[in-house]
């Protein structure tokens, strides 16, 4: 077996399509068994992009992470939805998120309410309305009447993810979703924390908790000397620290308050390039994916044992992502 960890790839929505595509064919012919399309405002469009993926591939998987409930209605995404899965014979994987109130909000101008709840029942709407080309909701934030597709769609169960965080989010995952998307930066104990709210929310549901899907994010580097495949982190992680601050993915690491604390504070003076000394191999091995090939594989397959069928290796500042694919290849995979 090629890629026995279910290895992935992560694409920002800022590449030329040219580039993407060419990024994505890469990614098939190296055994990647997804490639996770972003969609982050305001770059390209991820149902165009992943469109033009899927057309240009034959057997990866096609997978976009996250749309959110607030730009598109869920009964239009749901036409995209199942368009985009007809057209790659069912290999599309949908991510719905709540997003974030300085995208939606602040710059888009639309209210930003109840975002987990507004994701949830946007999934719900997708979901039913593509499986069984029918739908009627009533639910707290969205209420439809009786709509019924015009066209066969591909597949009866075409997967509909939720990207969630914190423990009633994935909770509530738990009790709807086919699988979870967690955030970049997941550590094993927070994979554990994770997996526990999913399955109570499962079980809550009467659902089989192990039938749910996980995959999550992880900035990765691959580099025979340990040290820079280290330092080509630090970057990332003194920002996503900053900007996530107090919050369970970080608590759950081993992060305390005090560590957390001179991230925050550089973050908000738009200075986090002054903590990256901050950030120690320590807080690197808990929240990132690097070092030599060997413990590389090893840390793929601590996440496989931990729960994550589907790791997310993405590209980052500095790093060419064909170069990352041809690492994970040549590096990992053979």
């Amino acid at each position: 077996m090629k890629n026995p960890y279910g290895l992935s790839f992560g694409i920002f929505g800022g590449h030329s399509l040219e580039d993407t595509i060419q990024m994505v064919q890469r990614a098939e012919s190296a055994g990647l068994s997804a490639c996770w399309i972003f969609e982050d405002y305001f770059y390209g469009g991820a149902f165009s992009t992943a469109t033009a993926c899927a057309m240009s591939t034959k057997t990866i998987q096609i997978a976009i992470g996250v749309i959110n409930p607030f730009t598109r209605h869920p009964a239009l995404s749901a036409m995209e939805a199942a368009s985009l899965d007809a057209l790659s014979h069912g290999r599309l994987i949908l991510g719905m998120g709540g997003s974030n109130k300085g995208w939606i909000q602040d710059k888009a101008g639309i209210p930003f309410e109840r975002p987990i709840q507004a994701a949830i029942e946007a999934a719900d709407i997708i979901r039913q309305l593509v499986n069984t080309r029918h739908v009627h909701y009533n639910g707290e934030i969205f209420k439809t009447g009786e709509i019924a597709l015009e066209f066969e769609t591909y597949r009866s169960n075409m997967p509909v993810y939720l990207g969630v965080k914190g423990a009633k989010a994935l909770f509530r995952a738990g009790q709807t979703a086919d699988g979870v998307v967690l955030s970049s930066c997941t550590s094993l104990p927070y994979i554990k924390f994770a997996r526990e709210h999913i399955a109570a929310g499962a079980q809550s549901a009467g659902r089989n908790p192990d039938e749910l899907k996980i995959a999550a994010y992880f900035p990765t580097a691959v580099n025979d000397n340990e040290k820079e495949a280290r330092d080509l982190v630090r970057p990332y992680l003194a920002k996503f620290i900053g900007i996530h601050g107090y919050h369970p993915i970080l608590f759950e690491a081993g992060l305390s308050e005090e560590i957390i604390r001179p991230f925050k504070e550089a973050l908000a003076k738009g200075a986090s390039a002054s903590v990256i000394p901050l950030v120690t191999d320590d807080i690197v091995d808990r929240l990132a994916i690097a070092g030599n090939a060997a413990y590389c594989r090893d840390k793929l397959a601590a996440i496989n044992a931990a729960g994550v069928s589907m790791p997310i290796a993405f590209e980052l500042p500095g790093q060419m992502p064909l170069e990352l694919v041809d690492t994970l290849e040549n590096k990992i995979l053979n």
